[in-house]
């Protein structure tokens, strides 16, 4: 018997029905449901109430309910125990959620079934270095965004790559992002476009204030490192994919490298990488 997580954003699927509807198709399919137990009492699935961390160490599979933010956060939570997950779009067409909700079910009997293919997405691990404390395993699928908070003023910031000095950026901030994140933020702060399975990072400065300054390509196996310097006493913010941050004030140093984990996704019906593109960017 397969066990399945089944994680919904709860803004995509209010009234839980299509997470219902997924529930009794699993059931059927002879499978053991799984929802954390927030959701479960929530949608009145008592029964197939998990604690989070149980879901994401005992499921063969899981099963993202939502968008492509949904994913991301399946994505980072789940990379260490290597689960694999199948994205069902709840809304516009994605590049991570590929599946339509009009087709979850045969989506998942193909997964049953072994009939799809598995993209292991890179994805990246920042630490901070804040006196007198020092955070690491901070994970990524998309991106790491160092940006001012509320402040006007610019921040400045030393790049170093494999600890060789690159350039001093004196910008809103800088995205260090994976191919899957380099058509999130980063396009909109106008850097390149990576095919998704292309081993590098990209380096992006936000708002640059020289004209000299130009988004960097790398190597996955380079380790960048960001010394942050704030003249004011106003915070600035280390985020990931856009749904963690944390504030941080003055001097700080962010180390940047490839994480040993990946983001593992699940596709029975895969739409080219240039397909979506097109759509998205409205041609």
């Amino acid at each position: 018997m397969k066990k399945v997580g089944v994680l919904p954003n709860i803004e995509k699927d209010r009234e839980f029905t299509i997470t219902k509807r997924l529930i009794n198709h699993l059931l059927h399919k002879n499978c053991e449901p799984m929802l954390t137990t927030g959701i479960a009492s929530m949608a009145k699935l008592e029964l197939y109430g998990k604690e989070e961390e149980e879901i994401y160490k005992d499921a063969d599979f899981l099963i993202s309910l939502g968008g492509d933010g949904t994913l991301l956060g399946v994505g980072r939570r789940s990379a260490k125990y290597g689960k694999p997950i199948l994205g069902i779009n709840l809304g516009h067409l994605g590049f991570l959620t590929a599946e339509e909700k009009d087709f979850s079910e045969r989506a998942i009997d193909k997964v049953l079934e072994g009939d799809c293919t598995i993209e292991k997405r890179m994805m990246l691990e920042a630490s901070v270095f804040a006196e007198p404390k020092r955070i690491e395993g901070l994970l990524a699928l998309n991106d790491v965004c160092i940006t001012r908070r509320f402040s006007s003023r610019i921040l400045e910031f030393n790049i170093f790559v494999n600890a060789e000095y690159v350039d001093t950026l004196r910008a809103d901030g800088v995205i260090i992002c994976t191919p899957t994140g380099s058509t999130a933020y980063n396009l909109s702060a106008g850097g390149p476009i990576l095919k998704t399975d292309a081993e590098i990072i990209a380096i992006t400065p936000i708002c640059p204030h020289t004209l000299t300054s130009r988004p960097i390509i790398i190597s996955a196996e380079d380790k960048i490192t960001v010394e942050v310097f704030n003249r004011g006493e106003e915070d600035f913010v280390i985020s990931t994919d856009g749904q963690r941050s944390m504030s941080l004030k003055r001097r700080n140093v962010v180390q940047v490298k490839k994480s040993q984990y990946f983001t593992t996704i699940m596709k029975t019906h895969p739409v080219s990488f240039y397909d979506v593109l097109r759509e998205k960017l409205g041609k």
